[in-house]
């Protein structure tokens, strides 16, 4: 059963981190040994005679559950979690599968979930493996959704880089972008009868400028699901690199004129409702947060070339 503690003993503040996981599946401090369940209650500290504890002895837990391969805590210590953890959307048919991989990226968490979903970046830092050659018009709908905001793209060719169907086709992408509070981007693209490919990638803040991220690609094609897999696996960690690159340089630039300074327009359509829906949550986090005004989000529509 996973257990997740705040990564401080309660004795000395070491991190918990850097203890070790015993035989019978307690926590022990790696600095004088004082040993946890999972509840965060202290069980051993060696020297005691007679193995005295105290029940005062507790470090905060968090609930937890295994769900799509994935331990999930629940942000608020010592409770119950209110709702069941995100459930991952399910991809099958022929040619279905899956690919997992994880990052660490130099940024904070709101310019990593903004990377993940800027669509007119691709045409420029990824050109040649994503956009790229002549631009067509398309048009985004930014919508509210329950617990988020989503924008669908309309018009959208099918191809990869500058190799693309023709306009006389009749076939384009249907593309979503989502934001999911607390920390979830997804990107979902599909041709009808062709393919469907959902990437949603979890997101973590393990520090102010470090964001971990997880990102779950499933899909259902008419190719083979290995063949698939492969190009999957192969173009996103190309893509990953170049955008934790852009990441860590953003950050740098941000970090040494001490702070943020953005300038946004009509086409940054997920980039400020994020910041608005983030900063909501945070406030209603604070004590007297509970009475705040739920973060709005409206409907727009922006017509733009990529």
């Amino acid at each position: 059963m996973p257990a997740v503690v705040l990564d401080r003993c309660g004795h000395r503040n070491y991190p918990l981190s850097l203890g070790r996981v015993t035989g019978d599946g307690l926590l022990q401090c790696g600095y004088h040994g004082w040993t946890f369940d999972g509840g965060g209650w202290c069980l051993r500290v060696p020297g005691l005679r007679h193995g005295r504890t105290q029940a005062t002895w507790h470090v905060p837990s968090h609930a937890t559950v295994e769900k799509d391969g994935f331990v999930w805590a629940w942000g608020e210590p010592d409770a119950e979690p209110t709702r069941p953890p995100f459930a991952l959307p399910v991809v099958d048919g022929p040619g279905a599968g899956e690919t997992v991989f994880r990052c660490d990226l130099d940024a904070t968490l709101r310019a990593s979930l903004e990377n993940a979903l800027d669509v007119p970046h691709t045409a420029f830092l990824h050109r040649g493996l994503f956009r790229g050659g002549a631009p067509r018009t398309i048009t985004a709908i930014r919508r509210p959704i329950d617990g988020g905001v989503e924008v669908q793209y309309l018009g959208e060719p099918v191809g990869m880089g500058p190799i693309r169907l023709p306009e006389d086709s009749g076939r384009t992408f249907d593309h979503w972008d989502r934001f999911l509070l607390p920390s979830i981007a997804q990107i979902e693209y599909a041709v009808n009868g062709w393919f469907r490919i959902v990437n949603t990638i979890l997101q973590l803040p393990i520090a102010p400028f470090r964001t971990r991220a997880w990102f779950v690609v499933r899909f259902s094609s008419r190719l083979p699901a290995p063949l698939v897999r492969a190009a999957v696996h192969q173009q996103g960690r190309r893509i990953l690199r170049q955008d934790a690159d852009a990441l860590a340089r953003q950050t740098e630039r941000i970090r040494s004129f001490d702070g943020e300074r953005y300038a946004s327009t009509e086409l940054d359509l997920l980039g400020t409702a994020i910041w608005r829906l983030l900063r909501q949550a945070e406030r209603a986090e604070q004590p007297d947060g509970e009475d705040l005004p739920l973060a709005t989000v409206s409907e727009r529509e922006v017509v733009f070339e990529a």
